[in-house]
């Protein structure tokens, strides 16, 4: 009897431990116990006074925008963000990148540069910084691309007189795709960075 209560309580420790590892969450620590801060992370590059995150794909938090590849029924035009409220990410806030680059493109610069005049007249605002890819790549790359996107934006708004600490930079890599389908239009929508504030 006491044999079978140990196996018992055994089990039910496992099962404690395979639960919490199913969740998705992360406390923060590696697998040697060391708590690793977002500088420290593989794969996470971080600027001093910088939040930065990258998700694993899967992982993204839930309850951001959705985006309308409907036809724009669903309440924006067609690839165009459709937040859980019905409001829509502007085109006076994506910048647009050509394949497998993250260069700044010259009609982009005016939309970074509006933005970083409303930031910098107004140090209260915190802004994110979402990059996104097409889906060839990698999972992994596509992160890093985002990330890489996002930071080129942001490198742009500090030279422009926005404080660090306002900016933060998020890559969604491939996860979250503006338009749906597999054609040049589809993925020249999906390679981008959304400038949420």
């Amino acid at each position: 009897m006491q044999h079978f209560a140990r196996n018992l309580m055994a089990s039910a420790a496992l099962a404690l431990m395979v639960g919490c590892a199913a969740t998705g969450e992360n406390t923060g620590a590696d697998q040697t116990g060391v708590q690793q801060d977002a500088t420290a992370q593989p794969g996470i590059t971080a600027q001093p006074g910088q939040d930065a995150y990258s998700y694993a794909y899967g992982q993204a938090p839930s309850g951001y925008d959705t985006y309308d590849a409907s036809g724009g029924s669903a309440g924006g035009r067609p690839g165009q963000a459709v937040a859980g409220a019905g409001g829509a990410v502007s085109a006076d806030r994506i910048v647009y990148f050509d394949f497998d680059s993250a260069e700044i493109r010259p009609e982009s610069q005016t939309i970074i540069e509006s933005n970083a005049r409303s930031l910098a007249g107004n140090r209260r605002i915190i802004t994110q910084l979402e990059g996104h890819t097409d889906e060839r790549g990698s999972r992994e790359y596509n992160i890093a691309l985002g990330e890489r996107r996002a930071n080129a934006v942001r490198q742009i708004m500090i030279a422009l007189g926005v404080s660090p600490q306002q900016v933060r930079v998020v890559s969604y890599g491939e996860e979250r795709p503006a338009a749906g389908g597999q054609s040049e239009q589809s993925y020249a929508l999906n390679r981008r960075v959304e400038i949420v504030y």
